[in-house]
């Protein structure tokens, strides 16, 4: 794989270095550019070493554990109250991958106004597009936090972290238990499944279901068409699955 380094400025990395060791209750939002890039157990690392909770959307599901307790669920328009209460009360908000897309922001002007954004991704076209933010660094996102691990210490952040984990508490997901419904469905998937499946979705309510009530542990685990909402895709997309992970269960 060539990845894009060639881009990676040291000021842009010592800038984020500087606003990481700075945080007091920093935020972690994970986008599809994690899963494309591979970046998966640098996620992981950066999150547990700064003791930071991570959101994450649509497209960037299973980039980090949905079993990891550091895990606050989806963000935006379709997330968790979690997410979206810890995106508003953040001081830094570390985007790795994503686009800000109106689903997870809203209206963009007042996105995370309490916090400085930090921003990281392969094309310099995102930053600055939806969102602006305080400091960016242009590169593979794998190939960034790997450079970024080598220089952060240690950070403890019990009370944050404490206070998320209050509201976890406070606000599961939920739905009617006296009848059949697709959450339910999505639940039990998960249970019987143990996670471990692929999962294939269309486009509509099902398929932020299955964003929301399935826990995906690793990436390429939850396919669906994102952005573009492209109807049709489902099956498509579970046949070539299949074909491509025949050891596997797919949905």
């Amino acid at each position: 794989v060539n990845r894009e380094i060639k881009n990676i400025r040291k000021e842009d990395m010592d800038q984020a270095l500087e606003m990481i060791r700075e945080a007091k209750k920093p935020f972690i939002f994970v986008g599809g550019g994690c899963v494309i890039s591979g970046a998966d157990q640098e996620v992981r690392e950066l999150a547990h070493r700064i003791q930071a909770p991570v959101c994450d959307s649509l497209m960037g599901k299973g980039a980090f554990s949905g079993e990891d307790e550091l895990y606050t669920g989806p963000v935006g328009m379709h997330g968790t109250k979690t997410s979206n209460y810890a995106m508003c009360e953040c001081d830094l908000l570390i985007t790795l991958g994503a686009r800000f897309s109106d689903r997870v922001t809203g209206n963009a002007k007042t996105f995370a106004k309490q916090a400085k954004i930090l921003q990281i991704d392969v094309d310099a076209a995102e930053i600055n597009k939806n969102v602006l933010v305080d400091a960016s660094v242009i590169g593979d996102v794998r190939e960034v936090l790997r450079r970024l691990l080598e220089m952060i210490p240690e950070e403890q952040h019990p009370e944050w972290i404490e206070h998320i984990q209050e509201m976890k508490a406070k606000y599961p997901l939920t739905y009617d238990h006296s009848q059949l419904t697709g959450p339910y469905i999505i639940e039990k998937l998960y249970e019987i499944t143990k996670g471990d499946a692929i999962i294939s979705t269309d486009v509509g309510q099902h398929q932020m279901w299955s964003a929301q009530y399935f826990k995906y542990k690793e990436p390429r685990t939850f396919l669906t068409s994102g952005g573009l909402g492209t109807m049709g895709y489902g099956l498509g997309a579970a046949i070539g699955a299949k074909m491509g992970r025949p050891d596997k269960t797919v949905v």
